[in-house]
């Protein structure tokens, strides 16, 4: 049993980011199991100098501590995801000697208009499944002669159905509602929804605490779990942190990123009682220690206090 934090090294954190982190931490020790931290730095034209450095400082700043990690290494190493592609690739020869897979030579434009033809579905733009027909790959392929091929999963037929600990049940159909996605991209860089899954299956990740923004990826993922044999997760949404416009934050803008916070002389412990009061973990903003925040604390009652948040 496991739980992780795989943050992405695509800037400095901001305060939704550390509370996501923060609330992984919480259910790893109420739990009583170890706690990973992977860094998601699959997509390297998005990755930022230093930002790997400044999370894991940063963390610990904050009093986060983990038993596996790419600082510290452990049984499931490497904890980069830049660092798995031998893994990545296993996976996906497995899943092409299987006929799970197959190569997509459709444009941006073939797809949208695929999507806003007369009989597109009501759930709106999904791959229609063009290349899966090998005459219809050949012929769109013909077409885009210098086009590298993107890879896309087969979808079955099927609805995934799941509870997940803060949303509860949620149902979605792979094959009207997701489409054939993608696994491999252009570029050669396996895509987020493939990689995640095998780091998770391969890491013996039993618990997955992230931000409800993902929570449309986890019946592909839930199905790719099943299929390559891995243990399903446990999964928690966890509500995003919202700025005083109602938007959520974003490494983009550099929303509320943890430096603006030392530099304003703030404690450790005053960061932490700003994040947990944001949840409901304690009743006013003041500051608070991890081993008080932790004290006050069992499983339930942190699913209850998320659950009533949202």
């Amino acid at each position: 049993m496991s739980g992780r934090y795989a943050p992405s090294p695509s800037g400095p954190l901001h305060l939704g980011n550390l509370r996501t982190a923060l609330l992984a931490w919480l259910q790893a020790r109420l739990a009583n199991q170890p706690l990973i931290l992977r860094m998601e730095d699959l997509d390297l034209p998005r990755v930022k100098p230093g930002s790997r450095e400044q999370i894991l400082k940063d963390l610990r700043w904050l009093g986060l501590d983990w038993d596996e990690g790419p600082d510290i290494g452990g049984p499931s190493a490497p904890y980069e995801q830049s660092a798995r592609n031998p893994q990545y690739q296993q996976v996906f020869q497995q899943l092409l000697d299987n006929d799970l897979v197959y190569p997509c030579y459709c444009s941006r434009k073939d797809i949208q208009q695929a999507a806003s033809a007369p009989h597109a579905h009501e759930y709106g733009p999904i791959y229609p499944g063009t290349c899966r027909d090998p005459a219809r790959r050949a012929a769109i392929k013909q077409r885009h002669p210098d086009k590298t091929a993107t890879w896309r999963y087969r979808v079955p037929r099927h609805t995934i159905e799941f509870e997940d600990r803060i949303i509860g049940h949620m149902s979605q159909s792979l094959d009207r509602e997701v489409g054939d996605f993608v696994i491999k991209r252009a570029d050669g860089l396996f895509a987020y929804q493939l990689a995640v899954v095998v780091d998770d299956g391969m890491m013996g990740i039993t618990d997955v605490v992230r931000g409800a923004d993902l929570l449309d990826s986890t019946a592909r993922q839930i199905e790719l779990f099943e299929t390559l044999g891995y243990p399903v997760p446990s999964f928690w949404h966890v509500p995003l942190m919202l700025n005083d416009t109602g938007t959520r934050l974003s490494k983009r803008d550099g929303a509320d990123s943890l430096d603006i916070w030392k530099q304003q002389g703030k404690s450790p412990e005053v960061v932490l009682g700003l994040l947990a009061f944001t949840v409901g973990l304690i009743d006013e903003e003041r500051a608070i220690s991890k081993l008080e925040l932790v004290q006050g604390l069992t499983l339930d009652l942190l699913r209850d206090k998320l659950i009533n948040r949202l």
